[in-house]
């Protein structure tokens, strides 16, 4: 890695834990707070540094600003340093959210905790509705684009199809374009507790880390993209949530400080208590570290090859569906 001025480790855990705590906002403000104190206020990186991580860091699968802590430690220290700020910048609202999905499971029926959660919900919507309205212009709507965005909503509505597999299949349509013509014409964007006590009995911790490791594995978009994941992979197809209970975990991630992704915390506690929500956070936010790491050894050949970023154009659209 480029050489960069003298940081402890000390430093780089206290600030990434800070920033986990006081980064109300998603993504845009997180990078926001990151650029002024890392490149204007403290020179940690230099600005091409910042902006050349962040291009990739959006590239990636998962959750844009962790990815980016990532890029941080790894530029200053290393695969330690990695670890670490990743790690720090994701334990305060994994500690927050957990605490909540207790107070959730615990008092869930009192009305302090649903008018919380009734007054929280409807801005969870409006910025789900906003990250659609976000990444749809990020994509010029050639009518093939349009033809793989269309078939994809479709099957979603009128099928029980696997999110996984149309994320594969709008991926291999937009490749097939890639070899027949010059292109698509994309760019790619830079409650029921008794229920869940019931259900906890019978689902395994290994269960649980799986079905995240797949979502964190493959999730672009951020936090709006994982919303409609979550909905039919728990709600749908496994069954393991009520609608109610989606809604509520939605409301909490959206509410709290730092990456939304710690929703998969709320997620995991009402699946299997304390042990549930760190297979959870550990299964969704794993992928991040390993995507981080390869890009080093290997994508930044990937992208070289038209092939691939037409594929991962075409996972945009399935995404955007």
């Amino acid at each position: 890695m480029t050489s960069t001025p003298a940081v402890s480790l000390t430093a780089l855990a206290t600030y990434f834990l800070r920033i986990g705590v006081i980064g109300f906002g998603g993504p845009p403000a997180h990078l926001a707070l990151m650029r002024t104190e890392l490149v204007e206020r403290r020179g940690w990186l230099t600005t091409a540094q910042f902006d050349a991580d962040l291009a990739t860091a959006n590239l990636l699968p998962g959750p844009t600003s962790t990815e980016m802590a990532i890029y941080v430690g790894l530029r200053l220290h290393g695969t330690a340093g990695a670890l670490l700020a990743g790690s720090c910048f994701i334990l305060p609202a994994a500690v927050m959210v957990c605490a909540l999905a207790w107070a959730y499971v615990t008092w869930g029926t009192l009305d302090w905790m649903q008018s919380l959660l009734y007054g929280v919900k409807p801005v969870a919507f409006a910025l789900v509705l906003y990250g659609i309205l976000q990444m749809q212009r990020s994509i010029r709507w050639t009518p093939y684009a349009t033809a793989i965005g269309l078939a994809a909503l479709a099957a979603l509505l009128l099928t029980s199809i696997d999110v996984l597999t149309l994320f594969l299949i709008a991926g291999a349509a937009a490749t097939l374009r890639s070899r027949t013509a010059t292109g698509m014409s994309l760019v790619f964007p830079v409650s029921a507790y008794a229920n869940t006590a019931a259900l906890a009995s019978t689902l395994s911790l290994a269960a649980i880390l799986w079905e995240f490791l797949k979502i964190g594995a493959v999730i672009y978009g951020g936090g709006f993209a994982l919303i409609g994941i979550l909905q039919q992979t728990f709600v749908e197809q496994l069954g393991w949530l009520t609608q109610r209970q989606l809604l509520d975990a939605i409301a909490v991630g959206q509410s709290t400080p730092g990456p939304v992704f710690t929703t998969a915390t709320f997620l995991g506690y009402l699946f299997a208590g304390t042990p549930g929500a760190i297979v959870a956070t550990i299964g969704i936010f794993a992928p991040a570290f390993l995507f981080v790491r390869l890009e080093q050894l290997l994508l930044g050949r990937l992208r070289q090859s038209a092939v691939f970023m037409q594929f991962l154009q075409g996972v945009n659209l399935a995404v955007l569906a």
